[in-house]
């Protein structure tokens, strides 16, 4: 082989290391977001709990808002160069999504925040954006009865 050919495949290769490296560092990132907004979810549903609304939040992993399943989870897209990285939240018809960028600055309504900063402490905006998510289910479900039209 000779050396323009091996420089081509190393290339080849440091290219597909660097897309592995962050399509690793991508689905830790957007793993922890679920994680968190699970909790944050949950603490919402807990408040509606208190007022007699029929929520299932024992735990973050399964939660229910008037039988109708609350789903948080994290959605990776992946296709060579690229990795596109979100958390999705649906319950019946309510649906939102929180974008984490490639700079790892997260878009959850409001100002983009980063992840160092979302793990020390969670913006009001993001709890605020999980609220308005539960209340839109919630409104959904009372005027739907939970089934998507």
């Amino acid at each position: 082989m000779n050396e323009a050919s091996k420089i081509l495949l190393m290339n080849t290769l440091r290219e597909w290391n660097k897309f592995t490296a962050e399509r690793e560092k991508m689905t830790m990132v957007a793993n922890e977001v679920a994680a968190i907004t699970r909790k944050v979810v949950q603490e919402c549903l807990a408040l509606l709990n208190t007022q007699n609304i029929d929520v299932t939040c024992e735990t973050p992993d399964a939660m229910t808002l008037m039988g109708q399943a609350v789903v948080v989870e994290p959605l990776i897209e992946v296709a060579f160069p690229a990795v596109k990285t979100k958390v999705n939240l649906t319950c019946s018809g309510a649906t939102r999504s929180i974008i984490i960028n490639p700079n790892l600055s997260i878009s959850a309504g409001g100002n983009p925040f980063m992840f160092d900063q979302f793990k020390k402490g969670i913006p009001d905006s993001f709890t605020t954006n999980a609220a308005e998510f539960v209340s839109d289910a919630f409104l959904y479900i009372a005027r739907t009865g939970g089934s998507k039209e």
